[in-house]
């Protein structure tokens, strides 16, 4: 592509006669260089990026030497490679260079033998960057991998994790009641999705890391009993299946290289409303806890989807 500010000649050459006359590029430049590039590349079957090439500066300054009687010349090219994707093409590195040269009245074709040589050095200069890059740089990654960790953390005061074998105990509601609610205990849970993108091989690795948690000093709790206990442990229940459910959905989307980012953040908040419908469900199925056989049956559907097994939870998501 022809970014150039003046695109008509590139300058100005003196003839045999001495009078100064204009260069100009046969045709359009934009078709000659791509002619030129496409005379120069062997693409072989690893072609898998197209790659943009801008002009944005060719010009040519010449003089006579009056001791040697030569002319003498320099021609600059300034380009800017870009891969193409998906978006807006991505701005992969610039190539800048010069040669100056000596030439007789009777060798005009040296100014088009410069010119050659300053697009076959950027093409050398550009094939010798990619060579180097293309398993590293993230505009030229060629596939894409996902990896969920849930590494196991310490629970501290502030938070306590989410772990099958150390379930819930009242000493984990640390925050003053509310005299003023009607609830007997509030839990407050939630989860969380930390990541970061990495590159190995010429492939985009994001790694998601997915932490299920309760803040205890904004839990808290009037009257403690092992009835009571059970119902906030199953709001901390309703949590983890939220973030296996969201585990499972990255884990079967198929993920795609420009997008990615977008699709992880729209499956996370996905399962943020999730979470808050079921909470909701679970609360008003339960009223509160106030309701033995709700609490029972609402027991059972937990027990089922921490299993794997969700027909229940999605039947009620369906209403």
């Amino acid at each position: 592509m022809d970014h150039r500010i003046h695109k008509s000649d590139i300058g100005e050459v003196f003839e045999r006669a001495g009078h100064r006359i204009p260069v100009e590029i046969k045709g359009d430049l934009e078709d000659a260089a791509m002619e030129f590039f496409l005379q120069g590349v062997n693409f072989g079957d690893s072609a898998e990026k197209e790659i943009q090439v801008r002009i944005f500066e060719l010009e040519l300054k010449e003089k006579l030497n009056p001791q040697s009687e030569l002319y003498e010349g320099e021609i600059v090219l300034g380009l800017g490679f870009f891969v193409i994707g998906s978006f807006d093409p991505v701005h992969l590195l610039d190539y800048s260079g010069s040669i100056q040269y000596q030439r007789s009245g009777f060798r005009m074709d040296k100014v088009e033998e410069v010119v050659n040589r300053l697009f076959q050095n950027s093409l050398v200069y550009f094939d010798n960057w990619i060579k180097n890059q293309n398993l590293s740089n993230r505009a030229l990654a060629k596939t894409f991998r996902l990896d969920i960790i849930e590494q196991k953390q310490e629970s501290t005061d502030d938070k306590v994790y989410y772990e099958p074998e150390r379930p819930l105990v009242w000493d984990d509601f640390k925050a003053r009641p509310r005299p003023t609610s009607r609830n007997n205990a509030t839990i407050f849970t939630s989860f969380s999705l930390e990541g970061v993108s990495l590159m190995d091989s010429g492939a985009v690795v994001q790694t998601l890391e997915i932490n299920v948690y309760m803040l205890p000093m904004q839990s808290w709790v009037k009257t403690p009993s092992d009835y009571g206990l059970n119902h906030e442990q199953r709001h901390f229940d309703v949590v983890r299946i939220v973030a296996d459910r969201l585990i499972y959905r990255l884990e079967n989307t198929e993920l795609n290289l420009d997008f990615y980012q977008a699709q992880i953040n729209e499956a996370y908040l996905d399962s943020y409303r999730e979470m808050n419908r079921l909470q909701e469900l679970y609360e008003t199925g339960t009223n509160h806890g106030l309701d033995q056989a709700g609490q029972t049956m609402w027991n059972g559907w937990i027990d089922e989807a921490l299993d794997g097994s969700w027909e229940r939870i999605e039947e009620l998501l369906r209403r």
